[in-house]
């Protein structure tokens, strides 16, 4: 059955898919330097995939599955900025769609929007998909507002909070008025379809504008965009050399900070963060709590794309203003003092894909001979190549692709490496055995069940010693965190005390919570380093382990035989430092907090609860969703390993079994070794090495600390407000 305005979870809908770029061919422009490496992929995925089809089942399973995680990768990217900076018009031209996602009706984006470009990943024919939220995060949201709920009842806000909460019990009744019946049975439920065009869209993603809606009740533009949690489409762009995930995401100056959370983990799981600044005000006040979040990357991850100079008066003149603005303020953000910047204009760039230059009044048409002439792009005589250029868009595209290249590439190919490494080692452990009829008569003696078990034990001492030391770890970083927190409340309260003390207890005292995210940030980087390195150590001790399988119990002697341990994942940027607390938004409320406490003692008392209530909902976090991800992560991959390996080895046996039952029952020696491995391990391993030695496997270092976060100089209370 399906439901109203929407195709039942599981169930996809067709229809033709809405085009209006006829200049696709522009998005090789910047997409130059990652041509090379997505080839690499390519190249490897075919290797392997056509070895898996010669190959015996067991060992055509494994390079099957190694050809399924190369094509897993996708270049991600999200983007971010304050509404109308144009993250969504960006995001349109990056994916070749020009209008795709709604960029002109009010407001635009409410929720986080996936575009997966090119995947292999997506084996069914859904285009579109959309996520609902389940009963439980709704409720979060219409009965305590959100996060902005949260923090306005913990500061004491009650006029913000009555005022929110009529604003919520609107937003309820909207949706129940869309919905109707079937709202309560939509609550965590996905709708799939097998086409995306706008109007579609529309309809789960933008909240839809008012006066359309009461003009014409029954338009389903916004229809589903209050109860919707996620959006993902899947595009396919030949002209885009390989597979990337762009996520555009709501404002930053979101009224009820309802999805901050959904946009802190949109950010997390990405690898390169473009921020989509708007030229008239470039790093403005509400800029700066979107630069909380992205200082916790490292500056490389880091893109600031400042849109529209389309609009400026003399952009040859005005962008170098900009640029020298907006390198004054990160200046105080020491991570992000490499942060590349680009200026451009995504209006220039979706005119150069739809051909068409009818939006160019008097005005535009200044700004862009102003930058045509002041650019230094080189002239073209293709004239929409030559304005694809000016809009700043391929060179944003050779700056994403070089941080993906140097860093999440390098990774998924040294992992890839790896794997293969482990492969080939099977292969050629298995000529070994079956060359050798002592050694496949010898085996033929052993026990699989001991030789089960062997390994068995094996992966229980090897995941106790990881659990062991992700608990130590856990247990060190929880009191450090907690010092911190001590500390730094313990020289707020102070600090505010002696502002009480100095008889200013009438005015208003700002609390700065830079130094406190700063220090935070240093703990989690010597933790993230120190888990590693530790991390590392146990991987690389089981791998050790099972290399002494390979030789002792089956008697494999194969020179530089050994087996390479899983890559370990890597702690994500902790974004969550950046949540927004109570002591971050100022405001009215934050004065009117002030005046209704009186007595100077009471105010120093509770201005301490509240402190320590904020920065404990951040470390809270920090400890429940960064770790438990992370470390989730690396007993996954552990255990994959160890189930592999210990697969791999019990096949070993059995093979060799088999070949010396057929050697005995009279069949040529020679045919039986080579019987269901065809191929020369050596010849594979040269054919591998041959498409990696392209690339350089290593990922870029990450970028040390400054001085001021890793030195002792460096003391809380200088960075207190107030004090």
């Amino acid at each position: 059955m399906t439901s109203r305005g929407g195709a039942t979870e599981g169930a996809v809908e067709e229809a033709p898919e809405t085009d209006r770029a006829q200049n696709r061919y522009l998005l090789r422009h910047g997409s130059e330097l990652i041509g090379p490496f997505f080839h690499t992929l390519d190249t490897l995925r075919d290797t392997v995939a056509e070895q898996a089809e010669t190959a015996d089942p067991a060992m055509g399973k494994k390079l099957s599955a190694l050809a399924k995680k190369i094509d897993n990768f996708e270049a991600s990217v999200t983007l971010v900025g304050q509404v109308k900076a144009g993250k969504t018009s960006l995001v349109n031209v990056l994916s070749g769609n020009v209008g795709l996602l709604p960029s002109d009706v009010n407001p635009w984006t409410s929720v986080v929007t996936s575009l997966h470009i090119n995947s292999r990943s997506n084996t069914v024919k859904t285009r579109a998909q959309f996520r609902f939220f389940d009963d439980g995060e709704w409720n979060k949201i219409v009965r305590g507002g959100g996060r902005i709920g949260e923090l306005a009842g913990r500061a004491g806000a009650d006029e913000d909070l009555d005022k929110l909460r009529a604003q919520i019990e609107t937003m309820r009744d909207t949706a129940r008025r869309r919905l109707s019946s079937s709202f309560e049975a939509l609550l965590g439920k996905t709708h799939k379809y097998g086409y995306v065009d706008r109007e579609l869209i529309e309809r789960y993603v933008c909240l839809g504008d008012p006066d359309e809606l009461e003009l014409n009740p029954k338009s389903q533009q916004g229809r589903f965009s209050d109860i919707t949690k996620s959006a993902d489409i899947w595009l396919d762009r030949p002209e885009l050399p390989g597979t990337y995930l762009f996520r555009d995401t709501p404002g930053v100056n979101d009224t009820f900070l309802v999805r901050e959370q959904i946009t802190i983990q949109a950010l997390r799981g990405s690898k390169v963060c473009v921020v989509v600044l708007s030229a008239h005000e470039a790093l403005n006040t509400t800029d700066l709590a979107l630069v909380r979040l992205i200082s916790n990357y490292e500056s490389r991850q880091v893109i600031l794309f400042v849109n529209r100079i389309d609009e400026l008066a003399q952009p040859s003149a005005q962008v170098a203003e900009i640029r020298d603005s907006i390198t004054q303020t990160l200046k105080s953000y020491s991570r992000l003092k490499g942060a590349s910047v680009v200026f451009g204009s995504a209006r220039w760039a979706e005119m150069a894909l739809s051909g068409d230059l009818e939006g160019l009044d008097e005005d535009a048409r200044a700004a862009l001979d102003d930058w045509t002439a002041n650019s230094g792009i080189a002239a073209d005589a293709d004239q929409m190549a030559h304005l694809w250029h000016l809009s700043g868009v391929p060179a944003l595209m050779h700056t994403i692709n070089e941080r993906i290249i140097e860093r999440s590439g390098a990774r998924h190919l040294e992992a890839v490496r790896a794997a293969l490494s482990n492969i080939t080692s099977a292969m050629a452990a298995r000529q070994a055995l079956a060359a050798g009829r002592d050694t496949a008569g010898r085996l033929a003696k052993l026990d699989p069940a001991v030789l089960r078990q062997e390994l068995a034990d094996l992966g229980t001492r090897a995941k106790q010693k990881l659990d062991e030391t992700l608990a130590r770890l856990e247990n060190e970083l929880a009191p450090a965190l907690a010092q911190v927190q001590d500390d730094y409340v313990n020289r707020a309260t102070e600090a505010l005390g002696e502002h009480l003390r100095q008889g200013n207890g009438g005015d208003s005292w700002t609390f700065n919570s830079s130094g406190l995210r700063l220090v935070l940030r240093t703990t989690y980087d010597r933790f993230s380093a120190r888990a590693r390195a530790q991390v590392e150590s146990v991987f690389f001790g089981a791998s050790s382990d099972l290399g002494g399988v390979y030789i002792g119990t089956l008697g494999l002697e194969i020179d530089g035989f050994h087996i390479e341990p899983p890559q370990v994942p890597k702690a994500p940027p902790p974004i969550v430092l950046g949540k927004t607390i109570a002591v971050d938004l100022g405001g009215n409320w934050w004065k009117r907090w002030w005046q209704r406490r009186k007595d100077p003692a009471n105010l120093a008392g509770e201005y301490r609860d509240l402190i320590d209530a904020e920065i404990g909902s951040v470390i809270q976090d920090l400890k429940e969703n960064q770790l438990s991800e992370v470390f989730g992560e690396m007993r996954r991959v552990f255990d994959e390993f160890l189930a592999e390996q210990s697969e791999t080895v019990l096949d070993l046996l059995r093979q060799a079994v088999e070949h010396d039952a057929a050697a005995g029952a009279g069949d040529d020696a020679d045919q039986a070794a080579g019987a269901g491995d065809p191929t020369d391990t050596r010849d594979f391993t040269t054919i591998i090495n041959g498409v990696l030695g392209n690339f350089r496997l290593t990922e870029a270092p990450e970028e040390p600390q400054s001085e001021d976060e890793g030195s002792d100089t460096f003391e809380l209370r200088k960075v207190v407000g107030g004090y």
